[in-house]
């Protein structure tokens, strides 16, 4: 599954390394997802199997290989799940080596800050709203739902 959440700035960073038309259309939320090559690898995996644009990389690029599955509001809790194949072939998970919490949890916030802000302007409230937290944790799921969906069709 490529990465969601490219936002404005990360677009033109990438934009101005030369690649154009790398993602699809916005989705319910406003998120952009990158596009995935007919293999179903990302967009900027190059021949070398390293990523064209690592020190530009998306937020949520910088979350993998884990992936933000729930939000759950009312308790403070952010659920993560490990994204395959990103999973077998990170160092931090499959070499025995360690992604550090705190860059995980930047990460999470970074990407949950932008899907918020996201949600709040395509609801008219503020991000502090409880509805627009609610918001979130519903399309999260409903987006679970259809991966499970389309894992399923494969």
């Amino acid at each position: 599954m490529p990465p969601p959440d490219v936002d404005k700035t990360e677009r033109r960073q990438i934009e101005a390394r030369g690649f154009k038309d790398f993602l699809e259309q916005p989705d319910e939320s406003g998120l952009m997802w990158i596009k995935s090559k007919n293999d179903g690898s990302c967009h900027f995996l190059g021949k070398d199997n390293k990523c064209k644009i690592y020190d530009i990389r998306p937020s949520a690029c910088k979350l993998l290989p884990y992936n933000l599955v729930d939000y759950d509001y009312e308790q403070s809790v952010v659920e993560l799940d490990l994204c395959f194949p990103f999973s077998e072939c990170c160092v931090g998970i499959s070499k025995g080596s360690h992604v550090e919490q705190r860059d995980i949890e930047a990460a999470t916030g970074a990407l949950l800050k932008r899907i918020l802000d996201l949600t709040a302007q395509d609801m008219e409230l503020p991000v502090s709203d409880k509805h627009v937290h609610a918001e979130v944790r519903s399309r999260l799921l409903r987006r679970m739902v259809e991966l499970a969906d389309l894992n399923c069709e494969v």
